[in-house]
């Protein structure tokens, strides 16, 4: 496979990592309950928690297989100057906010567990870390948009 079939197959896997943040945080907003018997309530666990784990799985593939693309084929001693440093600084970041955003997706699957639920408003009880999965979700949309930065600014260019 190809650094283009690399390149798809990311952008394939980005797009389900999105997803998959996405159906984890409604999973958990819509995980609440109505009762009036004391301060706290128990609830069972959530598929969120599934579609947390399968997030984080795919958003740690995502980062690595853009790495190779990056990487790859000697990509960075082609690249020179500025460019180059961009490039790197791009990647690294990635990589960074990549590993806070699996480690956020596994602290929002880790709240999907059973449990309890606080009262927040009303008599509504409502399980918390529905932030936690857009926050990810965001920061997961950040790391794309380096690592395309950073393919962008290395990759070959061989119409010139």
């Amino acid at each position: 496979m190809g650094k283009k079939g690399i390149m798809v197959v990311t952008s394939i896997l980005a797009v389900m990592t999105i997803v998959f943040g996405v159906i984890s945080a409604i999973l958990l907003a819509l995980k609440h309950h109505q009762d009036d018997r004391g301060e706290f309530s128990t609830y069972r666990r959530s598929p969120a928690m599934t579609c947390g784990v399968v997030a984080a799985v795919l958003a740690s593939m995502t980062q690595i297989l853009a790495s190779v693309a990056i990487c790859c084929c000697g990509a960075w001693r082609r690249t020179k100057g500025a460019k180059r440093i961009a490039a790197a600084v791009f990647f690294i970041i990635s990589w960074v906010l990549a590993i806070i955003a699996v480690l956020l997706f596994l602290a929002g699957a880790m709240l999907g567990f059973e449990g309890s639920a606080k009262k927040t408003v009303g008599n509504a009880r409502i399980v918390g870390g529905v932030g936690i999965f857009v926050i990810a979700t965001f920061l997961f949309l950040v790391v794309a948009a380096l690592e395309v930065a950073s393919y962008r600014l290395v990759r070959k260019k061989d119409h010139y």
